[in-house]
């Protein structure tokens, strides 16, 4: 599977229901993402040297559940988000009460994006398209779930 076919499945995954069923083998196609953009950084290919910088992605992230009670740190790489705004995320309702896991993603241990994946494509395909607007405006960040990252977990109810 090519990148971009693995992009694209990963944001066609439905937001509703019980998650992704096959998170050991995404996993494992993300840790090698993660190497190569480690190579592409290090490489003297200034076009793999842009690419790398448009994937990678540090700073702080979010993720954000309806009613959850527990977090689960599975380590297992899922869906943040990197929007200012939460009312920025399509399905998210802010009548219902959330639960929102803050956490950092550091150049030791970085997310991926997806909005940059999107821009580092549209560099040679000027039509590139993987989702919506309405996702896009998610600005997706792939990163796991771990303890280790986390620096807040609160529960919300906007109004």
């Amino acid at each position: 599977m090519n990148l971009s076919e693995l992009f694209q499945i990963w944001v066609n995954n439905p937001k509703e229901g019980s998650g992704r069923s096959n998170l050991d083998n995404t996993d494992e196609c993300w840790k090698k993402v993660l190497q190569n953009i480690r190579n592409w950084e290090n490489s003297e290919d200034k076009k793999e040297n842009e690419f790398a910088k448009y994937l990678l992605y540090t700073g702080e992230i979010r993720r954000v559940h309806l009613n959850l009670d527990k977090v689960n740190y599975n380590n297992h790489y899922v869906s943040w988000t990197s929007a200012e705004k939460l009312e920025d995320l399509y399905w998210f309702d802010s009548s219902c009460a959330h639960t929102i896991i803050t956490a950092e993603a550091t150049k030791d241990n970085p997310g991926i994006s997806v909005k940059g994946f999107i821009e580092a494509m549209k560099l040679d395909i000027k039509n590139f398209e993987l989702n919506s607007p309405a996702i896009r405006a998610e600005q997706e960040v792939i990163f796991p779930l771990q303890e280790k990252s986390i620096l807040s977990i609160e529960r919300i109810k906007l109004k």
